[in-house]
């Protein structure tokens, strides 16, 4: 069983998952139709089901066209209006058996309200559209800081090696915020050498090992992240503070 990576817009990614019939596929936050549509032409692959994992139009915009192409396909999605198209709905808690997967939904608000994940234990893969990026995080848009906060320890807590199916390749970018974060944190700089030297220039999937090792907001209990966020300005030392200081500065970098 394997995931493949489908490169959509400018820098998002589509996820299909191969099901037991290694011809047909599960597709994760579909934002455009067509590179999808053409991968399954060129695979001979045929589309089982569709996951959303929140509103944003560059992760639901493919919808309508796959489903011109499945019309009986289902589509699973938090509960939110501004998802069409949605035939289940699904909250934190709630198991999702699909092909020969066991997907635990988890609620992971703060990017957006009603964001949720897709985590499948026996394959260890989490499909965490924009709450988690390697070396970074979504920013907030109609969710909550504090919720944003939550969801990423609540993350950190999956196993170590769980890979990490992210919904943009931000990895880069994000890394070199990180070195400013902790400018003396060797591995930062061993990862960003290792994807500049990489061809193709997929980073993912990452682990949540690797994240807790350079990602600066699974990273909020270390000393020099917390010293980065005083220096700018961060006035208390506990974990949400931290954070929230330490998003403000991603969002200005």
């Amino acid at each position: 069983m394997k995931v493949i990576p489908v490169s959509a817009l400018s820098d998002n990614y589509i996820w299909l998952i191969e099901g037991m019939n290694k011809q047909q596929v599960i597709c994760v936050d579909p934002g455009d139709a067509s590179p999808v549509l053409e991968v399954l032409k060129e695979k001979n692959l045929t589309l089982e089901a569709i996951l959303l994992t929140h509103h944003h139009f560059d992760h639901i915009g493919g919808t309508a066209g796959l489903l011109k192409a499945y019309p009986h396909l289902s589509v699973y999605g938090p509960k939110d209006m501004r998802i069409p198209y949605v035939t289940h709905t699904l909250q934190g808690g709630d198991i999702l058996a699909l092909d020969s997967y066991q997907f635990t939904i988890l609620s992971t608000p703060g990017h957006t309200s009603t964001h949720i994940c897709f985590y499948e234990p026996q394959q260890k893969w989490l499909f965490c559209g924009d709450t988690l990026f390697s070396a970074g995080c979504g920013r907030v848009f109609d969710g909550s800081i504090e919720a944003l906060h939550d969801s990423l320890q609540m993350l950190k807590t999956l196993p170590d090696d769980t890979q990490v199916y992210c919904a943009h390749e931000y990895t880069q970018q994000n890394l070199r915020f990180a070195a400013t974060v902790e400018p003396n944190n060797p591995a930062i700089y061993h990862h960003l050498q290792k994807l500049l030297n990489q061809v193709p220039p997929c980073s993912l999937p990452s682990t949540i090992t690797l994240e807790k090792q350079i990602n600066p907001f699974f990273r909020i209990q270390v000393a020099a992240v917390k010293e980065y966020a005083k220096l700018k300005g961060c006035q208390e030392q506990d974990s949400l503070s931290v954070f929230r200081q330490i998003r403000a500065e991603k969002d200005k970098f």
